[in-house]
């Protein structure tokens, strides 16, 4: 009865996805002004690799939903995260950040409806809640972190490799 909560993962992102880089787009331009020293490793690649395990994640959590409450609500905490940085970005700009609409109006109610939902039907504690929120943020560090050091060491490479 409350599947659609999993399957609305997919579907929610893909929205997402289309505002940052369809409708209205400029998610790219826009995250490159907002941290113009490292602009350089924000390549096409890295915006197809972030992206790509960002909807994997997605999907797996639509596919375990209620077996593992814990893995798949840690996709809302992702998806929360990733809204809080929208917001950072339109706060920033002091305008319109791309993406921060779906990121409010949807990601923040969701995930704050999934983890009360499952918390107030007893299938989850509040701490268990609590882990499956920071593994979701955590998620997010850990996959920035990891696209960018990989970008820069492919950088350093070609500098090192024209002297």
């Amino acid at each position: 009865m409350d599947n659609w909560i999993f399957y609305a993962l997919p579907i929610v992102g893909a929205l997402h996805i289309v505002e940052e880089y369809v409708f209205p787009g400029g998610f790219a331009k826009a995250f490159r002004e907002m941290l113009p020293r490292a602009s350089h490793l924000f390549t096409v690649r890295f915006h197809l690799a972030v992206n790509g395990v960002f909807f994997v994640l997605c999907i797996i959590g639509a596919l375990v939903g209620k077996a593992n409450l814990m893995l798949s609500l840690s996709v809302y905490g992702l998806i929360f995260a990733n809204a809080v940085l929208h917001i950072r970005g339109a706060i920033l700009r002091k305008g319109y950040y791309p993406g921060v609409a779906t990121g409010v109006l949807v990601y923040i109610p969701l995930a704050a409806y999934a983890y009360l939902h499952f918390v107030t039907l007893e299938q989850l504690s509040w701490g268990q809640a609590g882990i499956s929120f920071l593994l979701g943020v955590l998620y997010m560090v850990v996959l920035m972190i990891s696209v960018l050091g990989q970008q820069k060491r492919e950088i350093d490479n070609a500098e090192t490799s024209k002297e």
